[in-house]
């Protein structure tokens, strides 16, 4: 099987590539703008499930066994697109092309060959898709688990709430959510505008398995992964920081999405290669 397995230290580096791509394609998408801080949040979540965690072969990527990762969090293609690119699922040189007419990376993307499994211009209608895809590995005894990427305002959403609900019912022990808890929407605080409170709590009440890590700190991130539940689905509450690695973009609601200026790339790239 055609897969790479990253020691921590090469992820630390990989998560450093990653936001430079991110930058370089921020600045590329010109006017257009592109969802930067929220992808600078789960780079190490993406870094991690595709160095360490995920089962998939590079050679034949519609293997049926491959594990089935859903981005819910579709706006932070600028970590998932250089992660998938590093790690080979495609070439590193079309990532500059993201968002052109025509091209192979679009915001909202279905195309299972790179490593994209599903795609919804609505945020939070793909918690029942991935209930239901564990659902149907449980049934016809495959072997593939499921991850999820969620949002922590994308949670404000009522059908990943109802898709809780019957994922704990039916016990699915293959499927693993992370909530990027960033604390931030693109209005803002989280707690100020919907508060969440205590997300692991109300995983737990909702009968899942449910642990909080810091998700920035790679080898807490590889622990939580690695984990295998016995019973109940899992939920992995990843506490982390909104525009991570560039001062002026961390916390600041004005950048979920935005045109990158010649200026400000310098000052973020210098700083990322700095950090």
């Amino acid at each position: 099987m055609n897969r790479k397995i990253l020691s921590e230290e090469e992820i630390k580096d990989l998560c450093k590539r990653v936001r430079l791509h991110a930058m370089d394609m921020a600045l590329a998408a010109g006017k257009r703008g592109a969802h930067i801080s929220s992808s600078l949040s789960c780079t190490e979540i993406y870094a991690v499930l595709y160095g360490r965690i995920l089962n998939y072969d590079l050679d034949n990527p519609l293997w049926n066994d491959r594990d089935r990762f859903i981005a819910g969090k579709e706006h932070a293609r600028l970590a998932e697109f250089p992660t998938r690119a590093e790690m080979g699922f495609f070439s590193i040189d079309v990532l500059n092309s993201y968002e052109e007419n025509d091209g192979l990376l679009v915001g909202h993307q279905l195309k299972k060959e790179l490593g994209m499994e599903y795609s919804s211009m609505s945020l939070g209608m793909e918690m029942p898709f991935v209930v239901g895809k564990a659902l149907i590995a449980k049934q016809t005894n495959q072997k593939y688990r499921v991850y999820c990427l969620l949002g922590d305002a994308e949670c404000e959403e009522g059908p990943v709430w109802e898709a809780f609900i019957p994922a704990a019912h039916y016990k699915l022990d293959n499927l693993t959510v992370i909530i990027d808890r960033n604390f931030m929407s693109v209005d803002g605080n989280t707690e100020d505008l919907m508060a969440q409170l205590d997300m692991q709590k109300k995983m737990e009440a909702f009968g899942w398995e449910s642990v909080t890590i810091d998700g920035h700190d790679i080898h807490q991130l590889i622990e939580a992964l690695s984990h295998t539940p016995n019973g109940k689905p899992y939920a992995i509450i990843a506490k982390t920081t909104k525009g991570k690695g560039v001062s002026f973009i961390e916390n600041n609601k004005s950048w979920h999405q935005i045109a990158l200026s010649d200026k400000l790339y310098q000052q973020a790239v210098e700083e990322l290669k700095n950090s």
